[in-house]
């Protein structure tokens, strides 16, 4: 009994001596409008990760178009550094509508099926149609990649291809250097990593703003990284224009797990 007592605590330490995340919330602001609030939460240990966020309209944005979303993806962090994703879970409510998909993938972190539904209309399909270029499925598993690969090497590089069966773009982020000013929203003056991202259309998807602006101007990313938590943060977000004007995440809060 003494044993399993010993046993059973050591496993439970060197998982939580194992674990590490961070969380922030941010503002997000587009043009002369305070648009939205994001949080941001990622924890990883034990052998796994999970990633969420969750965004919601806020002021004028909330009165004309009322919108709140949650992301979620989970997943299995395997002994040589990669992620093999498991579920990709997102939920959204507009003034009209409700709805929720989740991606379930396999052994090997391929998606093979989609549980959708709105208003509660529920549909389940099989995603036998995915390019066999395509190595993700969500944007929310390769910003899980972009955070766990910055972990080991200090770098933003990473191109994925996603297809979750709507959309498929290409992701490219890239790093563009360093720099070193002071970030008002967490109030500190940092040598921050600077990456640029974008998102390449590889079928028509019009339906979001976010694909068009992205795939000519890059959405800008800074990044600190806190050598006693050993984790990378975010510190700003920008897009220099949209039909809107400029849009910035600026984050207002950070916490280490």
């Amino acid at each position: 009994m003494l044993k399993i007592s010993v046993l059973s605590a050591m496993m439970f330490w060197s998982v939580a001596a194992e674990a590490a995340g961070f969380a922030q919330k941010m503002d997000v602001e587009i043009g002369v409008f305070d648009a939205a609030a994001i949080t941001l939460e990622y924890n990883e240990g034990g052998g796994r990760y999970d990633i969420k966020a969750a965004v919601a309209t806020a002021n004028l944005f909330d009165t004309l178009y009322p919108f709140s979303g949650q992301y979620q993806s989970v997943g299995k962090v395997l002994k040589n550094g990669e992620l093999l994703p498991e579920e990709y879970k997102t939920s959204n409510k507009t003034r009209s509508h409700t709805r929720r998909k989740n991606v379930y993938y396999d052994k090997k972190g391929k998606a093979y099926k989609s549980v959708s539904a709105k208003d509660e209309r529920e549909k389940v399909r099989l995603l036998d149609n995915v390019p066999p270029t395509a190595d993700a499925a969500d944007l929310q598993t390769v910003f899980a990649e972009l955070v766990k690969n910055f972990r080991a090497k200090r770098s933003c590089a990473l191109v994925r291809e996603v297809f979750d069966r709507k959309k498929h773009y290409k992701v490219i982020i890239k790093d563009i250097g360093r720099e070193n000013r002071r970030f008002e929203g967490l109030n500190r003056t940092e040598n921050a990593y600077q990456c640029s991202i974008y998102i390449e259309n590889l079928k028509n998807n019009n339906d979001n703003i976010l694909w068009d602006v992205s795939a000519e101007k890059p959405i800008k990313v800074w990044i600190g990284y806190d050598d006693k938590a050993k984790m990378p943060y975010l510190l700003q977000i920008k897009i220099d224009s949209t039909p809107l004007g400029e849009l910035k995440v600026t984050p207002r809060t950070l916490d280490f797990k």
